[in-house]
């Protein structure tokens, strides 16, 4: 198939939870079929116009209202996803950037007016959250958010009524689009959030012992770790972190990595077991270097990437029940606790899989990036020739 996907993120290098997303399906559905990937990006944006990575055709295109709509939501007047109509207003022509006619198209929220313009006769919404929740729960200030908010209500109910078929993170976002949109089950398809297998492994010995070593760390401390981009929700799971789950554990011989854009959250704030990494596309090092992956988000929708990243490294992973929404398969192999529990959790010092001498779990393989987009071609395939069983294949995939 040659499948049109489009998304106004930038997708390689892929450093926050929805590039990955993107890129990690596009990547793994690239392996079977053509992807070409239209990408609206920000007018500051470096990288080239057209490359080709990982078999995904990488278009990147720039819209001056972008910019426009970014200042109105610095002055609290709109919010940025008003770009969207930018975007409907030229589907004609942004539709035409492909290289030709499609077998199915792909598009982000913000992307979804291309369903009018492109003709490909398999029309696929790529949901990250229910937009409409994680836009009450997570959005910018603004002078009306109530209105604002139906707004965004409106703009996902318009898409999952134009798409042939939705995907969502996990089988909770399924359920409640059911609730809001009334989709019916056969048009809605779990694809769950992953992890980049191609750069997301575990430790020889020697590489963990360098890692620590370049951190600092001492043979017989336990390392945490929380990778994270600057979105509200993690803004709050920093701040329960070191506001008042690590102070108990001074004495402990535990200490905290915080890594990524949201270290902004850290300005004036230092303690000896805190460690702080800026945001990187190479995560191995502070992945290598830590004992166990944390996961105190309490809100937020869609999945967090991290909970399958940790695990793919080998790392134990404690994380809030919030924060396992979609993995059901990994429970297994994650501690689950509420935040006031978590300073014990850490206290307790679990081991992954690697630090117990187990193989990799079937469970963590099977969230690869590259193995979830090869079976969400699969269902794809299914559903462009009218087979029945892409609904429980979708079940099965969660």
């Amino acid at each position: 198939m040659l499948i049109h996907a489009a998304t106004d993120n930038e997708i390689h290098p892929p450093t926050f939870g929805g590039a990955q997303r993107s890129f990690g399906l596009y990547r793994g559905l690239a392996r079977r079929h053509r992807v070409e990937a239209l990408c609206l990006v920000p007018n500051r944006d470096p990288a080239p116009r057209d490359e080709t990575v990982a078999g995904v055709r990488i278009m990147r295109r720039k819209a001056w209202y972008t910019s426009a709509a970014w200042r109105l939501e610095l002055a609290r007047v709109a919010p940025l996803f008003c770009a969207a109509a930018g975007h409907a207003a030229n589907a004609g022509r942004l539709a035409r950037e492909f290289s030709g006619p499609a077998d199915a198209l792909l598009a982000d929220l913000s992307l979804a007016g291309l369903m009018r313009a492109d003709p490909a006769p398999l029309r696929v919404y790529t949901a990250h959250n229910v937009e409409y929740d994680h836009f009450r729960e997570a959005g910018p200030a603004l002078l009306a958010p109530a209105f604002w908010a139906e707004r965004r209500r409106a703009m996902e109910a318009e898409a999952v009524a134009r798409a042939h078929l939705t995907v969502v993170c996990g089988e909770e976002d399924a359920a409640r689009m059911r609730e809001l949109y009334g989709v019916d089950a056969a048009a809605l398809l779990v694809a769950p959030n992953g992890y980049d297998e191609t750069s997301v492994r575990p430790p020889a010995p020697e590489e963990r012992a360098r890692a620590r070593a370049a951190l600092g760390v001492a043979d017989d401390e336990y390392v945490a770790l929380f990778v994270a981009s600057d979105v509200p929700h993690n803004r709050a799971a920093v701040e329960a972190l070191v506001g008042w789950v690590m102070p108990p554990l001074a004495d402990a011989k535990v200490r905290l990595v915080v890594a990524g854009a949201v270290i902004r959250a850290l300005t004036r704030r230092a303690a000896p077991w805190l460690i702080a990494r800026p945001e990187t596309p190479d995560l191995l090092p502070v992945l290598h270097a830590a004992d166990v992956g944390v996961n105190a988000v309490t809100g937020g929708g869609g999945s967090n990437v991290k909970v399958p990243t940790y695990l793919g490294a080998g790392l134990a992973v404690i994380t809030t029940p919030h924060g396992l929404r979609g993995y059901a398969s990994l429970a297994p192999w994650v501690t689950s606790v509420t935040l006031e529990h978590m300073t014990e959790a850490l206290r307790a010092r679990p081991q992954g899989w690697l630090a117990r001498g187990l193989a990799m779990p079937d469970a963590v393989r099977d969230h690869a990036w590259g193995r979830l987009g090869e079976r969400l071609g699969e269902m794809l395939e299914a559903k462009r020739r009218g087979a029945p069983a892409v609904a429980a294949a979708g079940r099965a995939g969660a």
